[in-house]
């Protein structure tokens, strides 16, 4: 598969967080907050067909890619997206909590 943003001559649009998401394996589920009843919803449902085995954490960007608590972090920050340290994330400066994102 090529690279669709140089293949069409596009300029890659900055990455931003977009939403929580856990990851289980290759399969990834996503909903306003983790464990929400969203994804607790796809997760259910997914149960039913897949083995699931532990759940990591994280976010993805608007390309659906997941990213870690703290590759977000650093995703948000240089995105320039207002991220509340303080409050949202419990004082924790290099991983990302979705109440300090939205």
């Amino acid at each position: 598969m090529g690279d669709y943003w140089k293949d069409n001559n596009i300029e890659k649009p900055q990455q931003v967080v977009v939403c929580a998401a856990c990851r289980s394996g290759e399969v990834i589920f996503s909903g306003a907050r983790h464990f929400d009843k969203v994804m607790n919803s796809q997760i259910r449902a997914v149960k039913e067909y897949r083995n699931l085995h532990g759940f990591t954490e994280g976010f993805i960007d608007q390309f659906g890619d997941f990213l870690t608590r703290k590759e977000a972090m650093k995703i948000a920050i240089a995105a320039g997206q207002k991220v509340d340290i303080e409050c949202g994330c419990g004082g924790h400066k290099d991983i990302l909590f979705s109440e300090g994102l939205y």
